[in-house]
């Protein structure tokens, strides 16, 4: 921690050494520190600045990808880069005042060890020497400080080691700048000193609103837009910012309070100094604004015409549907299971293997063999002529019951062909046979 501090404690001993006040060299310490960091806060308000004149490609992006985060954070991460601008630009720039806060605190709240360069033996001893009693190093220093200046020589004398240790008074205008400021100042011993110290607080609270004023004032100027600003962050940091610096000044050592002062009222004065380069910087936006507007428009009619044919191949796409589903209907009957219409598949066709139902070939003969006998004896009838049913019936019936044994015989012993029995192919042949036979039988009798 002595490696970061020594560096502010020696420029601030510096500049007390050449006004021989600490209120003073607190002053120049806080310009100096600004005059430092100016570059980076100009970078910092004009990558704020650009990033508000992306908000219209930004606005187009979240519209196109807002569905899709992963999509949405990859193309504005493109447009990023494609203009050269970095979201967290402008806050992190507005984080460094932070950087040399933190140390000052820590130079003004242990003045003896972090400024003067006392060691924790050589604390002890001076504290023994001023008050027969060894104080905590970490809780005595802020009351000690005023009292080792005042002590100085009978210190020095007592302790020769510390001769060379710098001399510093701690106070400003009368007031003791290594005290608390106390919120009931009229119940402080001297109440002018304790008003004054009282004011440093409320100074600073009030600087810290102007502050935020005129920096809105100055960006309504450089951008040349007379709109008031109603973003809800923006109000709540007007009052958020006074009530915390209220309470860290009330409960810090009035140099930092003090400190705080002058770095607003240096930070107002940047304000002024970045307007003209701020002006050239907008001029620049204002020509890259006209060419982000021309790429939004035929992105937008881009995108217009790819929503165009999405939907006329959607539409296209429907139709090919219904038509199949015209042109298939028996087939998506067919398929159907239940509610699903294309349970078995859209190409689902039942008639692809189709199959016959089996049929006895003696019945087949058998029937073929009545209509034939029902024929002959329509015939006689016809021509007059007695006939002996029981003749006909006998010379019918031989050469059937013949004949069916040597039919039913090849079917019976063809265990090889599992495929279903065509019957109408064999009910031809015994039909011709039969007729024949029938025939012979006739003229024999």
């Amino acid at each position: 921690m002595s490696i970061i501090l020594t560096p502010f404690a020696k420029l601030l001993l510096l500049f007390y050494s050449m006004t021989n006040s600490y209120g003073i060299a607190l002053l120049l310490f806080a310009l100096v520190v600004r005059i430092v960091l100016f570059p980076l806060f100009l970078k910092g308000r004009k990558s704020m600045m650009a990033m508000s004149g992306l908000a219209d490609q930004q606005k187009f992006i979240q519209q196109k990808y807002g569905r899709d985060r992963e999509r949405y954070s990859i193309e504005l991460q493109k447009l990023y880069e494609k203009e050269g601008v970095k979201p967290s630009g402008g806050c992190l720039w507005s984080m460094l005042p932070l950087a040399v806060l933190i140390p000052l605190y820590g130079i003004v709240r242990k003045p003896l060890t972090n400024l003067l360069g006392m060691t924790k033996d050589q604390f002890n001893a001076v504290s023994n020497l001023l008050y027969g009693e060894v104080l905590d190093i970490d809780t005595a220093q802020l009351g000690m400080a005023q009292d080792v200046f005042t002590n100085y020589d009978r210190i020095v004398t007592s302790i020769p080691e510390l001769a060379g240790m710098p001399q510093v008074d701690f106070t400003f205008l009368g007031m003791n700048l290594a005290d608390t400021p106390h919120l009931m100042f009229w119940q402080q011993e001297n109440v002018l000193l304790a008003f004054g110290l009282w004011l440093i607080p409320v100074i600073s609270a009030a600087l810290s609103v102007f502050s935020m004023i005129l920096n809105n004032k100055i960006n309504a100027y450089v951008t040349g837009s007379e709109k008031k600003s109603n973003d809800p962050t923006q109000r709540s940091m007007m009052i958020m910012m006074p009530l915390m610096s209220l309470w860290i000044c009330f409960t810090l050592p009035a140099a930092l309070g003090l400190y705080w002062i002058y770095s607003s009222l240096s930070a107002m004065l940047s304000e002024f100094a970045n307007i003209p380069f701020l002006r050239k910087f907008m001029k620049t936006e204002a020509e890259k604004k006209v060419r982000r507007a021309e790429e939004l428009k035929e992105m937008e009619r881009l995108e217009r015409e790819r929503k165009s044919a999405a939907k006329k191949k959607a539409q296209e796409e429907n139709r090919r549907i219904q038509m199949e589903r015209k042109l298939n209907k028996s087939v998506s009957t067919a398929s159907r299971e239940g509610l699903r219409t294309y349970a078995r598949g859209r190409t689902y066709d039942p008639d692809r293997y189709p199959t016959f139902p089996y049929e006895d070939p003696n019945k087949l003969l058998q029937k073929k063999r009545e209509e034939m006998a029902a024929a002959a004896e329509a015939k006689q009838a016809k021509k007059g002529g007695k006939k002996d049913k029981a003749a006909v019936a006998a010379a019918a019936a031989a050469p059937v019951v013949e004949e069916t044994v040597e039919t039913v015989t090849p079917v019976e012993t063809a265990p090889v062909d599992t495929t279903p029995v065509h019957t109408e192919p064999a009910a031809e042949v015994e039909e011709g046979f039969v007729e024949e036979s029938f025939l012979e039988e006739n003229e024999e009798a």
